[in-house]
């Protein structure tokens, strides 16, 4: 018979690469943005406000223009395959980092204003790797050059955490 191409990469997770918009939490404390997400909800926005509201167990994202429109902004690093924030301080001070990877859907939290973007953390659409994987997989649906987003991720995530201590 021969040989027979398989062009349904990333359907192992739940849905083609790249289709939907995807925003994850990473156990390497930060967060993952596939590039449908990022184009939606970002758009040029290049940095990210982050917030927590512990009586709906959710997460808020403001996209702003960059980490100038507003102090406690963090920088959204962003590649081929969608981009990276590492707001350590902020994942850790409210016990965010997840033991595996964990995939959201984002929505706008009022639609009208689209101010924040949401991730209902008590309902995640999917999770990816182990906790106990030696590597810091991305677990976006479009996973493509995430080691580059990690090392990104990694550098930046020292340097706020560097300008978080001043």
């Amino acid at each position: 018979m021969g040989f027979e191409k398989f062009d349904e990469s990333g359907a192992g997770r739940g849905r083609p690469a790249g289709t939907e918009p995807m925003i994850s939490l990473r156990k390497s404390a930060s967060i993952g943005v596939n590039r449908p997400a990022l184009e939606e909800y970002f758009g040029d926005s290049e940095g990210a406000v982050m917030y927590y509201d512990e009586d709906e167990n959710r997460v808020g994202i403001e996209p702003v223009a960059d980490t100038d429109a507003d102090e406690a902004a963090y920088t959204v690093s962003v590649t081929d395959s969608g981009g990276t924030i590492a707001p350590k301080a902020f994942l850790e001070r409210y016990d965010l980092v997840p033991d595996v990877t964990t995939q959201f859907d984002p929505a706008w939290a009022d639609e009208d204003e689209q101010s924040l973007i949401v991730l209902p953390l008590d309902s995640p659409s999917g999770t990816y790797g182990s906790a106990d994987d030696a590597d810091e997989d991305a677990g976006d649906a479009d996973a493509a050059g995430d080691a580059a987003s990690d090392a990104e991720s990694d550098a930046a995530s020292d340097a706020e955490s560097d300008a978080d201590e001043e």
